[in-house]
């Protein structure tokens, strides 16, 4: 009795694994089914825990071999290139960006601070950037000459600081009153364009086609920007959403590959983890180093990038 309830649940869990990887990938127009594609990393590990039961357990293991090896190898597919090694040249000149989620109830302003300092970016994202947040992170942000910085009492606070001369503007994409901020700059003789954006996250069918949205009509506007592209914020969907791939398109790349996945959320359950906080780049910029940062206090860990110019 006791090993057919095992059986039962073996077979349940292994089906589950199965649903839980293929289908966003089939039915990528419902919001819940979509957020199970956030969780490859999970999904690996169970399919890899379940290795022994599958050869213990099941007198079918034809059939259980075969539904095993498709989710080890369809999450893998999806997770290898991450670690995948490229090669970093030797260039004389570099930029580093930070990109925080603050976490608008956060109330660790210590630690976020320290961030930055030890950091000390180029340029700066904020988002869930509220008045009293704002206030707070005054002695930081004298320290950028060019800024654009949309304080609100909800989430969606945002602001771009830059050390370089930059030309901003407050951009809601067609969409709602969720502001995105566009500053074109220059460095090392290099024009280059930054889109800090924060869709709202898809908690129901309305926010997920409304994110989904937002990240097509930035896909929209890449010709209207500099070759020199980096798109950077809380995209609330992972690296391995087919709305992050549809993003992505032919032009673009997550800064991620070569550095390992780095997730960001939920900061304090690393066994949750997933990429949510992310850098898009144009696929001939130079990402020479890529890092999440410690717990700040907010959910999300911070992201700091560095890219690499030819002079």
């Amino acid at each position: 009795m006791k090993k057919t309830l095992l059986k039962r649940i073996f077979w349940i869990v292994l089906i589950a694994v199965l649903l839980a990887s293929l289908l966003p990938h089939i039915i990528t127009s419902y919001w819940l089914i979509d957020i199970l594609s956030n969780f490859k990393t999970q999904l690996l590990i169970i399919s890899i825990l379940l290795v022994i039961p599958t050869l213990i357990l099941s007198r079918k293991q034809v059939l259980a071999v075969l539904i095993l090896s498709i989710n080890l190898l369809w999450n893998l597919y999806f997770i290898i290139p991450y670690y995948t090694e490229t090669s970093i040249p030797a260039v004389d000149h570099h930029f580093k960006i930070s990109s925080i989620n603050l976490l608008s109830s956060n109330t660790n302003r210590e630690s976020t601070i320290n961030y930055i300092q030890n950091e000390d970016p180029d340029i700066l994202i904020l988002m869930e950037l509220t008045p009293e947040w704002l206030s707070a992170l005054e002695p930081v942000i004298a320290n950028y000459q060019h800024t654009e910085i949309v304080p609100r009492e909800d989430n969606f606070g945002i602001a771009l600081l830059s050390k370089y001369k930059m030309k901003s503007s407050v951009d809601y994409l067609n969409l709602n009153d969720k502001p995105s901020i566009i500053g074109n700059m220059s460095s090392m003789e290099q024009e280059f364009t930054i889109v800090a954006t924060h869709p709202v996250p898809p908690i129901g069918q309305q926010s997920f086609l409304n994110r989904n949205t937002q990240l097509s009509n930035i896909a929209r506007d890449i010709p209207k920007f500099s070759k020199n592209l980096i798109i950077a914020g809380d995209f609330n969907t992972s690296s391995f959403s087919p709305h992050f791939k549809t993003l992505l398109g032919e032009n673009l790349k997550d800064s991620r590959i070569g550095f390992g996945l780095l997730p960001t959320w939920p900061a304090d359950f690393k066994i949750f983890q997933t990429t949510l906080d992310h850098f898009v780049v144009s696929k001939h910029l130079q990402v020479t180093k890529r890092t999440t940062g410690p717990d700040i206090g907010s959910d999300h860990l911070p992201i700091t990038m560095t890219i690499g110019f030819e002079h």
